[in-house]
């Protein structure tokens, strides 16, 4: 009897030990999508996602996908010696996922309230630790920023790295913010009197409000880091 999808997977996570939460976070892939497919609403799996999968479990991808083949490749006895090393000791690839969701440096954008995944970029741990001082490596997060309220930090359309640890903007820096609704990235400092004043650092729109309660505002995250793109 042919084994399901749904039962094909519960089998590879359960022969390494990885739970649904463990696998989203190291394929890059939704919670909500993992958990479809362990739940068995999903009746076919892409040949991508399979790949990324397979790869993370240590299953033959086609066996996961479509049931063919041996389910796990017998290890090679005698290995090819390594011709280079990709990564150096310490600095092992982190893959750190790409959202779906983007915060807007001017009018707000769409609730990032649920995380949609699109993939995931590398990262040297090392770097990350000691560079950026994130709360914890799984906090870390890419998305990008629209707009230009923010032009002089980084630029519409640029990549931003997140710690979706940070609730609360405890030193002055630009944050990941929601309110009514809307996500926007704003320059954020504390005022000697206590309130928080939020700001654009672009001098063309740089408007300044002063947060006293009236709306609530929450904090998503603060950016850490910016890939600023110039064309060449």
């Amino acid at each position: 009897m042919v084994e399901d999808l749904e039962a094909r997977l519960k089998k590879a996570m359960a022969r390494a030990g990885i739970d649904v939460a463990r696998l989203a976070r190291e394929t890059g892939i939704s919670y909500q999508g993992i958990r479809k497919q362990y739940d068995g609403k999903a009746k076919t799996m892409s040949a991508e996602t399979a790949e990324r999968i397979a790869n993370v479990l240590g299953c033959d991808k086609h066996w996961l996908a479509l049931g063919e083949g041996e389910p796990f490749p017998a290890p090679d006895v005698n290995p090819p010696a390594p011709t280079e090393t990709p990564f150096l000791p310490g600095f092992e690839k982190l893959a750190v996922p790409l959202l779906a969701n983007s915060g807007s440096m001017g009018d707000g954008d769409d609730d990032i309230g649920e995380e949609v995944m699109t993939g995931a970029l590398p990262v040297s741990p090392e770097w990350a630790t000691r560079t950026l001082k994130p709360t914890g490596l799984q906090n870390l997060r890419f998305i990008h920023g629209y707009g230009d309220s923010m032009k002089g930090t980084f630029e519409d359309g640029d990549i931003l790295l997140v710690d979706i640890g940070v609730r609360e903007p405890r030193i002055d820096g630009v944050y990941v913010l929601e309110a009514n609704d809307r996500i926007y990235i704003k320059r954020v400092r504390q005022r000697m009197d206590g309130n928080y004043e939020v700001s654009s650092d672009n001098p063309k729109v740089r408007t300044v409000d002063v947060l006293d309660g009236s709306i609530e505002v929450k904090c998503r995250g603060r950016v850490l880091w910016a890939w600023n793109g110039t064309k060449l």
